[in-house]
C-alpha cells in the first residue's frame, strides 16, 4: 500500500497542476512534504518499535495513514492536500523500520536473504502503483488514488490484529520527540529556502533563501546539542565516529536524492516532453519496478558469496549510466546502435536499466547498514530510511528548482538527469568505506 501510494501520486502530479491551477513549485510540495514527514519521524518510529513492540506501532501508523488518505482525497485545494500529505507521511514513516524489524524477528538466521527479498516484494507496489494510478486518473480522478487505500488499510488492520503475534513491550525508554522536532525544522527550512530560490531569482528571494538556510543550520546545531544530552537520542552521536556508519548513510542520502529526484518526475517528463498520455506515463514506470524485483531477488541470494561492495559498485554504476542516458531526450545515443522503437519503448529502456541497477545495489546497501548494529534492526533501518529520504526531499526540491529556472521544461529535465547521474558516480568511493559483508567461509 505504501509503495503503490508513492508511485501513484507521481502519476497524478500533472493533474494537480491543472485541477488546482497551481505551479510546479506548489505541486511538488505534495511529494516533498511527504518525504520531510517520513524523514523526520522514521527514526523515531524505529525507536518506538524497538521499545514498545512491533504490533501497536504498526497498527497506530496504519490507522493514521488510512484516515489521512481519505483526507487527501477530499482536499479542496493544494494547500490542504499538502497538509494531509504531511499527516500521511507521519503514518507511513513506521512501515519500513517496523516491517524490517518483524522480518528480522521471524528469520534471525537468514536475515540477509529475508531483508533482500523484502526489498523485492516492496517493489511490486512500484508495478501496481503507476499502472493502477494511470488508469484511475485517466478514467476517474486523481482523488480515487487516495480512496483505494481505505479498503486496503482497514483490511490490513483486521489481518494484523489477528495474524501478527504480540511481542510485548520492550524495555521502556524515553522517546526523543524534541529531537525529532528540531530535525523536522532543519529539513523544512532547507526545503523552503530552495523553494524561494526556485520561484524567482531576485535580491529578496535570495535573501529569504539564505535566511531559511541559516535557520536550517540553527536547527541542525540545536539537534546535535540536544542529542548529546538526551538519554535516549534518535541519533546516537557515537555512531558518527564510525566511518562505515557515516559512509553508509551519506551513500544512502546520495542514492535517495537521485532516485526520488528522477523517478518522482518521470510521469511529468513523459507527458510534457514526450507528449505521452496519463495512462502511458504510469505504465512507463513498470520496467523500472520489474528490474528492481528481478535484480534484488537474484542479488539477495548471492550476498553471502559476493559480499556487499561488489553489488553496490555494479548497481550504482549502472544506475548512473542509465540516468545519464535519460538526458538524451531525442534518443540519439540509442539510434547509433540502430535502435528506433518509438518513444514509449525507447524511454522504457533507460528506465528499466535504472531499476536493474537499483535492484542490484539495494539489498547490499540495506544489509550493510544493519550489519553495523544487528541487535537494533528497526532503529538502524529507521536511520537508514531517514538519510535516504533526506536525500529524496532534497532531490525533489532540486529537480523542481531546475524545472522552474530553465528556459524550457525539456532543458530542466536534461539538466536534472545529468546532475543526478554524476551524483550516483560520486557515491562510488563511499562503497569502499562500508562493511564488506563477507563471512570467513565466503572469503576462503
Amino acid at each position: 500500500m505504501y509503495s503503490i501510494d508513492s508511485t501513484a501520486v507521481a502519476v497524478a502530479f500533472p493533474n494537480f497542476l491543472h485541477d488546482f491551477g497551481t505551479n510546479v513549485l506548489w505541486a511538488a510540495w505534495t511529494l516533498s512534504i511527504y518525504m520531510i514527514a517520513v524523514t523526520s519521524v522514521m527514526p523515531l518510529m524505529g525507536n518506538l518499535s524497538d521499545t514498545f513492540g512491533r504490533k501497536p506501532v504498526y497498527l497506530g501508523s496504519l490507522l493514521l495513514f488510512t484516515l489521512s488518505s481519505l483526507a487527501c482525497g477530499l482536499a479542496p485545494n493544494i494547500y490542504s492536500l499538502v497538509a494531509f500529505r504531511f499527516l500521511q507521511g507521519i503514518g507511513g514513516a513506521s512501515f519500513l523500520p517496523t516491517a524490517s524489524g518483524i522480518v528480522s524477528d521471524q528469520f534471525p538466521e537468514h536475515r540477509q536473504q529475508a531483508i533482500g527479498l523484502f526489498s523485492s516484494i516492496f517493489s511490486i507496489g512500484g508495478i501496481v502503483g503507476p499502472n493502477l494510478g494511470g488508469w484511475i486518473v485517466s478514467r476517474y480522478s486523481w482523488r480515487a488514488i487516495f480512496y483505494i487505500n481505505l479498503p486496503i488499510g482497514f483490511g490490513l488492520l483486521a489481518l494484523i490484529l489477528f495474524l501478527l503475534p504480540s511481542t510485548g513491550e520492550r524495555a521502556r525508554r524515553d522517546i526523543d520527540g524534541l529531537g525529532a522536532g528540531y530535525f523536522f525544522g532543519a529539513i523544512f527550512c532547507l526545503m523552503l529556502g530552495l523553494n524561494y530560490l526556485a520561484e524567482r531569482v531576485s535580491l529578496g528571494s535570495v535573501a529569504l533563501a539564505l535566511g531559511f538556510g541559516v535557520l536550517s543550520a540553527g536547527f541542525v546545531a540545536l539537534f546535535l546539542w540536544h542529542e548529546r544530552r538526551v538519554r535516549n537520542p534518535i541519533l546516537d552521536l557515537t555512531l558518527l565516529r564510525s566511518t562505515p556508519f557515516v559512509a553508509a548513510n551519506i551513500y544512502n542520502m546520495m542514492i535517495g536524492a537521485g532516485i526520488f529526484g528522477v523517478v518522482s518526475f518521470i510521469p511529468l517528463y513523459a507527458t510534457t516532453v514526450h507528449h505521452l498520455s496519463t495512462l502511458l506515463s504510469g505504465m512507463i514506470l513498470t520496467p523500472r519496478s520489474v528490474g528492481v524485483i528481478v535484480a534484488s531477488t537474484c542479488t539477495s541470494f548471492l550476498l553471502q558469496r559476493w559480499g556487499y561492495r561488489k553489488p553496490m559498485l555494479y548497481g550504482v554504476t549502472l544506475l548512473a549510466l542509465a540516468t545519464l542516458g535519460l538526458s538524451d531526450d531525442h534518443f540519439h545515443t540509442w539510434q547509433l546502435f540502430g535502435l528506433d522503437w518509438g518513444v514509449p519503448a525507447m524511454l522504457a529502456m533507460p528506465i528499466l536499466l535504472t531499476g536493474i541497477g537499483l535492484g542490484i545495489a539495494l539489498p547490499a546497501s540495506n544489509n550493510a547498514c544493519i550489519e553495523l548494529m544487528p541487535s537494533k534492526v528497526a532503529t538502524i533501518t529507521g536511520l537508514r530510511g531517514m538519510f535516504r529520504y533526506i536525500g529524496g526531499a532534497i532531490g525533489i526540491s532540486l529537480t523542481t528548482l531546475f524545472l522552474h529556472a530553465s528556459d524550457t521544461i525539456a532543458a530542466g529535465f536534461r539538466l536534472s538527469f545529468i546532475i543526478f547521474g554524476i551524483l550516483f558516480l560520486a557515491s562510488v568511493p563511499l562503497v569502499f568505506l562500508m562493511p564488506t559483508g563477507k563471512t570467513a567461509g565466503a572469503q576462503a
